[in-house]
């Protein structure tokens, strides 16, 4: 071997491994990456920004996210819950999880005072959100510590205000692909501008693998029922229920992606 070809042939084993150095680390980097943020744009136009991260349920940081997202899902959950509550007030007495209004229903419905009622709700809604993590039990612990949770928010980014989040689980125990929303609202003052199929949507660009996604809503939550049926979802005749739900108080659906691209396309908005 001459000496041009030698230099040529050690350019072309440099440049090689200079070109496999580079693609491993690019994915290594996408495998490692733990938060981002993306750019769009609402219904009107208006530029917005989707940020999120991954942690877990027993986290400090899922605990600060949750607690900088309390005040938007009060305004969200609480006329929902208390449409809830209105619609069936026998699940005052029924359920544990209304436990702490039975006082205000021992009189019957005709004495309710609503504004307590709802001042309770906002107290029950709260201990969800604003939370010591290093206070949960071990077997909380031991469920969801290993468990992945995506938190995302779309922020003004004219303002750098917080107009809706929402926070996915993915878990051990689900079929690979399944994400689980757990929590979702946007600001009441900002709905109609797309927010929520945007943040539904960021799921896809976050982690493309993702097969299905599965929710559930109260029934008598009409408007989200609307969104989601609108978005691709369609009832869950087999949910997945880590914690025990009554079936006649919630609607289970899911989104499939061999059966809608609607979200798909939604993310595509997302650069």
């Amino acid at each position: 071997m001459n000496w041009k070809n030698h230099i040529l042939l050690k350019i072309l084993v440099v440049t090689c491994v200079t070109i496999f150095y580079i693609e491993s680390k690019k994915m290594n980097n996408h495998q490692e990456q733990k938060n981002g943020c993306f750019f769009a744009c609402d219904n009107d136009g208006r530029n917005v920004v989707i940020e999120w991260h991954k942690t877990n349920i027993v986290s400090v940081n899922f605990a600060h996210f949750m607690k900088d997202a309390w005040s938007l899902a009060r305004d969200a959950y609480i006329p929902v819950e208390m449409d809830f509550l209105k619609t069936f007030p026998e699940v005052v007495g029924d359920d544990p999880y209304f436990a702490p209004f039975e006082t205000l229903f021992s009189e019957g419905l005709a004495k309710v005072d609503w504004l307590n009622v709802e001042k309770t709700m906002e107290t029950v809604l709260r201990g969800h959100f604003v939370f010591d993590p290093a206070q949960f039990p071990k077997q909380v612990i031991e469920m969801f510590g290993q468990d992945d949770v995506i938190c995302v928010s779309v922020i003004e980014q004219l303002t750098g205000k917080m107009l809706g989040f929402i926070t996915f689980l993915m878990r051990k125990s689900y079929q690979v692909g399944d994400v689980k929303v757990m929590s979702f609202a946007v600001d009441v003052a900002h709905q109609k501008r797309g927010l929520g199929k945007l943040l539904m949507s960021s799921i896809f660009k976050i982690v493309p693998t993702v097969k299905r996604i599965f929710l559930c809503t109260r029934v008598t939550n009409i408007a989200a029922l609307h969104a989601y049926h609108a978005w691709g979802f369609i009832i869950d005749e087999n949910p997945i229920m880590d914690h025990a739900f009554n079936l006649n108080h919630w609607t289970f659906m899911e989104y499939k992606i061999d059966q809608s691209d609607v979200l798909q396309k939604a993310a595509e908005r997302l650069s």
